[in-house]
């Protein structure tokens, strides 16, 4: 009962976060279609998912995840632990040094009018999302498979 506890908040830790991320990817085009005020509010809220919802998401996940390594005595070597703590550690760092600045001046650019900056500063935000869902889905796999365990 506590594995199996365990496991089900760790797996909507991890729904959660990759949820949120074809969440954005599939409404950020639409948005960017949508007034200024509108695109830039948008952004400014995928930012705030950044800072509080994915922290969430990923303290359950990591949180779950040693709790799970602990109870079901994979080991620590294990090739798919390895991989879900990086994924968590990547994101984290993505989370801090590239989508937050990255779509604070995002958010700028679509308020002052410039487009082409905006444009550019979109396409990268778009790019790391996607890397971000790729890392998202290998670490699940690596899961499912039990890679190197």
């Amino acid at each position: 009962m506590y594995r199996d506890t365990i496991l089900v908040v760790h797996i909507a830790g991890v729904a959660a976060w990759l949820g949120a991320n074809f969440v954005q990817l599939f409404l950020a085009p639409w948005f960017a279609r949508r007034p200024a005020v509108e695109y830039a509010a948008w952004i400014d809220a995928s930012r705030m998912l950044g800072q509080r919802y994915y922290n969430v998401a990923g303290a359950a996940i990591g949180t779950t995840g040693v709790l799970l390594v602990i109870e079901t005595g994979y080991g620590w070597s294990a090739g798919f632990v390895g991989v879900g703590i990086a994924v968590i550690f990547v994101g984290a760092m993505l989370g801090i040094f590239a989508f937050t600045p990255l779509t604070a001046r995002q958010a700028e650019a679509v308020r002052s009018g410039d487009g082409p900056t905006a444009r550019s500063l979109t396409g990268r935000v778009t790019s790391l999302a996607v890397l971000d869902t790729i890392l998202v889905l290998t670490a699940l796999s690596a899961m499912v498979v039990r890679w190197r365990s």
